[in-house]
């Protein structure tokens, strides 16, 4: 087999981490690209380049798909975001102590269910929306609970700060992915499906 076409095969491995209506489109063009920038005699994609490839596939998978013409959605999903950076850092929200931090299945899970339900609320699905609102209604009497029961003593005032920063973010979310404008969009994403 000639350089080219291994070179091309191992194109093609790469570009089979797009999603397969970008790939139908817009394959032929990107591998023409990518073999006319490719040096004389090579037979492989270089790391840089194949690391490219594939940050630019995960994040065609990965990123959010709601249109600024859905304001209220998009700026749900942005703010859902925005909460699942928040456990990622691991700032400790109640109920915390003085000198504890962030458990780290806690990081993890809070982590990764705001991430998971940002990106299927932005792909329309209405159950997400649902149990987003569910999960910000656990929050809610959570924080409330941990405040009755926190005494100003046992934890830091920035503690209680952050907490209620991050239920704020939560709640302006959940209003948002709610509101009558939101709906529409759903009912749409859904009817597409």
């Amino acid at each position: 087999m000639s350089d080219s076409a291994d070179l091309e095969r191992r194109y093609r491995r790469l570009l089979a981490c797009y999603p397969r209506a970008f790939r139908h489109e817009h394959e032929q063009e990107m591998l023409a690209v990518l073999m006319t920038g490719a040096d004389e005699g090579q037979e492989r994609p270089g790391l840089g380049e194949a690391a490219d490839l594939f940050r630019s596939a995960i994040w065609m998978r990965l990123r959010p798909v709601v249109r600024r013409s859905q304001p209220t959605v998009f700026w749900a999903v942005r703010l859902m975001y925005f909460c699942a950076v928040f456990k990622l850092l691991g700032v400790p929200i109640l109920p915390a102590t003085r000198g504890s931090g962030a458990y780290p299945l806690d990081v993890g899970i809070g982590w990764g269910v705001f991430a998971l339900l940002a990106w299927t609320n932005s792909r329309g699905h209405h159950w997400a929306r649902v149990l987003f609102a569910v999960w910000v209604a656990f929050h809610t009497a959570a924080l409330f609970y941990d405040v009755a029961h926190v005494s100003a003593s046992s934890a830091p005032a920035w503690t209680l700060i952050a907490s209620v920063v991050f239920w704020l973010v939560e709640f302006a979310a959940v209003v948002l992915i709610l509101s009558k404008q939101s709906g529409a969009y759903f009912r749409h994403e859904s009817a597409q499906m």
